[in-house]
């Protein structure tokens, strides 16, 4: 279980709102963050990755190549409710969907695509998971919270808009929060 609260006075904390493993612009944006973590962590500043995946299905999909962030699982997207991240509906959803395919299998993605598909939808919660994926087209999110727990940049973008890579964040950190520490 991540807690937010336990950052506090300890880290500033990028909160960032995707659409997870069955996004391949998103698995272009987590290789981005995870490539540019280091620079994050020179600005004392956590990444949390919420996603609305399955618990299982991303444990699947991640197996042994675990993110150096967490990574939450929201599968109902009450946390995107919570900080007032809305649903643009079928229409969107459907555009987003044919939009991702078609990048993956146009990127040379497709066993990416096909993979986290298949884990997060071809499972016990199959209607329901199916619902989510054709139906549902979240909004990210990136909220960008200081160690004394105040937001202090928030950006929110469509289902499929680009997102900061890690150096980018650590520089919205190092401006918004401060230069972080202090060489000895």
């Amino acid at each position: 279980m991540v807690d937010l609260a336990a950052y506090r006075g300890r880290s500033n904390v990028v909160v960032w709102f995707s659409r997870g493993f069955t996004c391949p612009f998103c698995r272009v944006y987590t290789d981005g963050v995870r490539a540019g973590y280091d620079a994050l962590r020179d600005t004392e500043t956590e990444v949390i990755q919420i996603a609305p995946n399955l618990l299982e299905s991303a444990r699947r999909y991640f197996g042994d190549s675990a993110l150096p962030f967490p990574f939450v699982c929201d599968p109902d997207k009450r946390l995107y409710a919570v900080y007032g991240l809305g649903d643009l509906r079928a229409l969107e959803a459907t555009r987003t969907a044919v939009v991702s395919f078609a990048h993956a299998f146009t990127q040379g993605d497709t066993v990416n695509q096909i993979r986290g598909a298949w884990f997060d939808v071809m499972n016990r919660n199959f209607l329901r998971r199916l619902h989510h994926h054709a139906m549902t087209a979240q909004e990210q999110g990136i909220f960008l919270i200081d160690k004394e727990g105040v937001i202090r940049h928030l950006t929110i973008v469509g289902p499929i808009d680009p997102v900061p890579d890690g150096v980018q964040l650590a520089n919205l950190s190092r401006n918004h929060c401060g230069e972080g520490p202090v060489p000895a």
